[in-house]
């Protein structure tokens, strides 16, 4: 798998996150909300993929926060991978020429 694809799907992967971070943070005072995690998984095919996770507390929004901002991390993280990705492909393609 290409460095581009890992990061790509880290790139979801990340969004998902925030995703299930903002959703509990969202329906904290709704009546009967079950809060989920996020669980990251690796793929066969490479990279990483996210699912949620059903969670028997009460929404923590200082955990959710935490979360966002971790999520946040790892999609810059995964922005620089692929930026990085560009950088050796047009590299490489400078050598080959």
């Amino acid at each position: 798998m290409e460095i581009s694809s890992v990061g790509k799907s880290a790139l979801i992967a990340a969004g998902g996150a925030a995703r299930i971070h903002a959703n509990n943070i969202v329906n904290t005072h709704t009546p009967n909300f079950i809060p989920k995690k996020p669980v990251f998984s690796p793929v066969a095919s490479g990279g990483v993929a996210v699912f949620s996770q059903d969670v028997n507390q009460p929404v923590n929004a200082v955990r959710e926060t935490v979360g966002l901002i971790s999520a946040t991390n790892q999609y810059k993280a995964a922005a620089s991978l692929i930026q990085l990705s560009e950088r050796l492909n047009s590299a490489l393609l400078k050598e080959l020429a």
